[in-house]
């Protein structure tokens, strides 16, 4: 009787939570419109107008943006979601000051998520957009057993690092959130086959992280994971029947555009830079994952690090991809402290303008690195069996 009210206590304790969160997604943005006319001056002097403003409702160039237009492209017959931004960021109204001639880089299956901001006005939905970033980065934390007074202050600290406000406006907060869904909620069926699905969904590689269900034999997981990529898969080619030739074609010329850039410093294009394959990087990673895996780590951090290691871009904001990734690194012990310590110092010391210097995205290295070497030597042992491999064949799955 003692557990069962505790159980309920906890489970009100999380529903006013959720629903505080939901209320300043709700407040935030309508105080922001208010605020920003008057104080404008101010949040542009201390390095907060772009933010600011986007949570006035004034829109503005963004990752999150680029994904709706492309959503747009998908369902207008005279567009294609694989145009260029170029081309496609006046369906939108993302207000673009330059030439941008690339590509969406995502899997098909992505692009039928954002269909439905695509029909409210772009200034409004990003300015809730960006305050529900900043909700989802402390709900990653919550998910992983981070106390609320440390999950929310930090949320925030993330957020006005200049990684973090650019990833406010990105895909990045959804894919944290989702891989701490995953994990969290890993012996149930329908929360984790959904969040794997997403994931691998959004990001293609990360449909790597099917293989923990698998060599759990949770097989309800799997099939509802794949369910969720192959119903959106579906709903994309009705859309535009050629959607997947399209993938195949121009996201690879993308991808091949975006390695030349100096921006750009993951593992893969720092070796194609000096001359080297690019997937030199790649199989270092499944070397490492792979010597992870004989020590008997456990097989969804593995498997995190490796999906995030290998892909082939990632810039400076990408970083908040990581944070469950980094949380699981500092419980690992004073090695995995001093690692998290070390990606934070990289995190903060971006320059204000991120587009003038080759040095920021340098922490995207800078974590790919740490994430092996925590992998590697800090102790992150296996919480269930891998019952794919066991002999007992009765051993209990989902």
């Amino acid at each position: 009787m003692d557990t069962q009210l505790g159980v309920l206590a906890t489970a009100r304790v999380h529903a006013r939570e959720l629903l505080a969160s939901l209320a300043v997604i709700a407040v935030v943005p309508l105080l922001a419109r208010a605020a920003w006319p008057k104080f404008s001056e101010a949040f542009t002097q201390f390095g907060f107008g772009d933010l600011m403003s986007m949570l006035a409702g004034n829109g503005g160039w963004t990752d999150i943006g680029w994904e709706v237009a492309s959503a747009l492209g998908l369902i207008r017959g005279d567009f294609s979601s694989y145009d260029s931004l170029e081309v496609l960021h006046p369906l939108v109204g993302m207000d673009l000051q330059f030439v941008d001639l690339s590509s969406n880089s995502h899997p098909p299956m992505s692009i039928p998520l954002w269909i439905l901001p695509g029909f409210i006005d772009y200034g409004w939905w990003l300015s809730f957009w960006v305050i529900a970033a900043v909700v989802m980065i402390a709900l990653s934390l919550r998910l992983l057993r981070v106390p609320a007074y440390i999950a929310y202050p930090l949320a925030i600290l993330i957020s006005l690092s200049v990684p973090g406000k650019w990833g406010l406006v990105s895909t990045y907060p959804v894919a944290a959130l989702l891989i701490a869904l995953a994990w969290r909620f890993r012996n149930s069926p329908a929360t984790s086959g959904v969040s794997l699905g997403l994931f691998g969904a959004t990001r293609g590689i990360g449909l790597l992280l099917l293989i923990y269900p698998f060599a759990h034999r949770q097989w309800r997981t799997v099939i509802i994971a794949i369910a969720v990529v192959v119903g959106l898969l579906v709903v994309a080619v009705a859309f535009e029947p050629g959607i997947i030739g399209q993938f195949l074609t121009v996201t690879r010329a993308s991808i091949e555009v975006n390695m030349q850039r100096a921006d750009l410093l993951t593992p893969g294009s720092i070796l194609a830079r000096y001359g080297f394959s690019e997937y030199f990087a790649y199989l270092g990673a499944l070397v490492i994952a792979g010597i992870a895996l004989w020590r008997k780590q456990e097989l969804f951090w593995v498997l995190n690090w490796l999906v995030l290691a290998v892909s082939p871009i990632a810039w400076f904001h990408t970083i908040v991809m990581g944070i469950p990734l980094l949380v699981i690194i500092w419980r690992s012990g004073k090695l995995g402290q001093v690692l998290v310590l070390i990606v934070a110092a990289a995190v903060v010391a971006q320059p204000v303008n991120p587009f003038t210097t080759l040095v920021f995205s340098v922490n995207w290295t800078v974590f790919v690195v740490a994430g092996a070497i925590a992998i590697l030597f800090c102790p992150i042992p296996q919480r269930d069996p891998l019952t794919l491999f066991s002999r007992n064949r009765a051993a209990v799955n989902d």
